[in-house]
């Protein structure tokens, strides 16, 4: 279960990253630079979600980890 849940968080997560970068690098006017600390203005908003959607993926990463070290566990014992 802990499998199912953090692959689905992880896909999630890459999937709304992906799509903020290609946003980030198909804007007019162009960003630049892609990657910066500034948060202002729509490429500003754009960076902020990259930031906020990070532990999403994180956290589905971590529930594919225990649960495979779970399963493991399960298996062994």
């Amino acid at each position: 279960m802990l499998v199912i849940a953090g692959a689905t968080l992880a896909i999630t997560g890459v999937l709304s990253i992906t799509a903020l970068v290609v946003q980030l690098l198909w804007y007019d006017p162009a960003c630049q630079p892609v990657a910066a600390w500034s948060f202002t203005g729509a490429c500003g908003v754009l960076r902020l979600l990259v930031l906020l959607m990070l532990p999403t993926l994180a956290v589905g990463l971590v529930l594919v980890v225990r649960g495979l070290v779970l399963r493991r566990r399960e298996h062994a014992g």
